[in-house]
């Protein structure tokens, strides 16, 4: 049979006081300035030493209160820098944090650590969260400050939209393309339900743990790595999103990635890099912390259906369908070093495994003749 392809094997300004020059400084006995050059310190040979008011007084010239005037312009009764005083050159999240929300903010209780966390990184991240991030930060700290109050007790049954922080309105639940249509028409608008067991459900959606695989599949514990695309339903392919084998994130301290195949992997889940590329639109507004391999890194869930496609040096895959795409935090800690391409991927493809050797995927053309080839053999 002849192989579409294979997967590879991943083996102030300063003041210059001239020499010799005498400075009457107030408050404070006359100095006098020296040439060291030649290695002596001060000139002694009268018995006095130099810093002392003994035979060094002289009328105060006009270039000595020009130096005065000068040494003034340094601000040496600055007072000392404090906390407040250094808080603008804090680079800290969690301060600058607080310089947002200020000194007196508190989470609401009832709200999830899953918002809490996006909230924070709304308003920390100054790499990918952005306007609309934090206006939907925003609603989410009014939604549940409304929810704690009890304003929204007599729709209990209802979904609440909120935007501006402001109620919109109260409704039923919207399916994912009502969702992006909403989120297209008011950008960072939140749509959530007052019942807690619906609002958990958002807050903290239940997604299968990955476990990558290691040393599974060569006899030199080598992984199965690949190249892979992303791209939008329906857009040119020249508008994918492409990992290699190996990718550095430019963002996050060139961090390298391998693009892994992983069986044990229910769904795909790529770097940040990905949702950077193709845009925010189309993925859930709260994180979910990730189960299993990679936790406790956020991830974020698609919303919208994504393609992908695999391919190694020469070729490429077909292009198949993916409702369970998830993309990493921008930072996921030391913990992650894998992209992985998981099942929802690879059970649309047909691929065989040779002895010794790696994992072959097949083109259509060839699909029917490796199912009459396994549908002969012997029990």
């Amino acid at each position: 049979m002849k192989k579409l392809f294979s997967r590879k094997k991943a083996k102030g300004k300063s003041t210059i006081i001239p020499k010799g020059k005498t400075v009457n400084v107030e408050g404070a006995s006359t100095v006098n300035v020296e040439d060291t050059s030649a290695g002596n310190v001060g000139d002694t040979s009268a018995g006095n030493v130099e810093g002392t008011s003994a035979n060094t007084k002289q009328k105060t010239t006009t270039e000595d209160i020009q130096i005065i005037k000068e040494l003034d312009s340094l601000h040496l009764d600055t007072p000392p820098e404090t906390v407040n005083s250094l808080r603008a050159y804090e680079k800290k999240p969690a301060n600058a944090f607080i310089d947002r929300m200020g000194d007196s903010f508190r989470w609401p209780t009832s709200m999830h650590e899953n918002i809490r966390s996006q909230i924070f990184w709304a308003f920390t991240n100054e790499i990918d969260a952005d306007e609309i991030d934090q206006e939907f930060a925003l609603n989410c700290i009014y939604f549940y400050e409304c929810l704690e109050k009890g304003l929204f007790n007599d729709h209990k049954e209802d979904w609440v939209l909120v935007y501006k922080q402001k109620v919109v309105k109260y409704g039923k639940a919207l399916t994912n393309q009502q969702m992006s249509d909403l989120e297209l028409e008011m950008p960072g608008a939140l749509y959530f339900p007052v019942d807690s067991s619906l609002l958990e459900k958002i807050a903290n959606p239940k997604i299968p743990p990955a476990r990558a695989v290691h040393s599974q599949r060569s006899n030199d514990g080598g992984e199965y790595m690949i190249k892979v695309r992303v791209k939008r339903v329906g857009a040119e392919d020249t508008s994918s999103a492409m990992l290699d084998y190996q990718f550095n994130d430019g963002k996050n301290s060139n961090k390298l990635y391998k693009t892994v195949l992983d069986i044990g992997a229910p769904e795909s889940i790529l770097p940040y890099e990905i949702r950077s590329h193709l845009g925010k639109a189309g993925w859930q507004s709260v994180t979910a912390t990730a189960p299993g391999y990679g936790a406790p890194a956020k991830l974020f869930l698609a919303k919208d259906p994504f393609q992908i496609s695999i391919g190694d040096e020469h070729n490429w895959s077909g292009w198949v369908t993916t409702n369970t795409l998830r993309v990493r935090e921008r930072v996921p800690g030391d913990q992650v070093d894998s992209s992985l391409v998981g099942n929802d991927v690879l059970d649309q493809l047909t691929y065989v495994h040779q002895k010794g050797g790696g994992l072959i995927f097949l083109n259509a053309r060839h699909e029917n003749q490796l199912g009459t080839f396994l549908n002969n053999l012997s029990p």
